[in-house]
């Protein structure tokens, strides 16, 4: 089973997202489940932001050897699971990559629980906030990301 993480940048919200949800898929016995990340925006090689490493870090989750790549088509084609940080993201995949094979889904579609809802707001964008502004997007994206990681264990397609 693939999972995709995708922002605009790939430096801050899907780096974040991915290294957390690798870290949870391990300790649930679910290390099978391959996680990457990808940014609409193109950047290439870039870093994660220094606030998205020390949020991060202050969780135990390295964030030091991410390099930021691009959103490619066949990443779309081998991804089971797409997860998007805001309504932009589901419109750019939607024009740009409508092939795509996998489930899409905003990551707030998780913060209530396991099961997505059909409604979910939108991950906001920390790039050039202050560290407390990241510190509250980690701790959103850790109820998030538990409740998907439950969602992946009772999907078909985990197995």
């Amino acid at each position: 089973m693939k999972t995709l993480v995708i922002c605009s940048g790939n430096i801050c919200r899907s780096p974040m997202v991915a290294a957390y949800l690798r870290q949870r898929l391990a300790h649930t016995g679910m290390s099978h489940v391959v996680v990457s990340s990808a940014g609409t925006l193109g950047i290439e090689g870039a870093p994660a932001a220094p606030e998205a490493i020390r949020a991060m870090a202050e969780i135990g989750v390295d964030l030091k050897e991410h390099r930021s790549r691009a959103l490619t088509a066949a990443d779309l084609q081998t991804g089971d699971i797409v997860i998007v940080m805001d309504w932009g993201h589901m419109e750019t995949l939607a024009s740009r990559f409508p092939e795509g094979r996998g489930a899409r889904y905003m990551l707030r579609a998780f913060e209530g629980g396991s099961r997505p809802s059909n409604d979910p707001r939108e991950l906001e964008d920390p790039i050039g906030a202050s560290f407390s502004t990241f510190c509250s997007q980690r701790d959103l994206i850790r109820v998030c990301v538990d409740h998907l990681v439950l969602h992946l264990k009772h999907s078909p397609i985990s197995s």
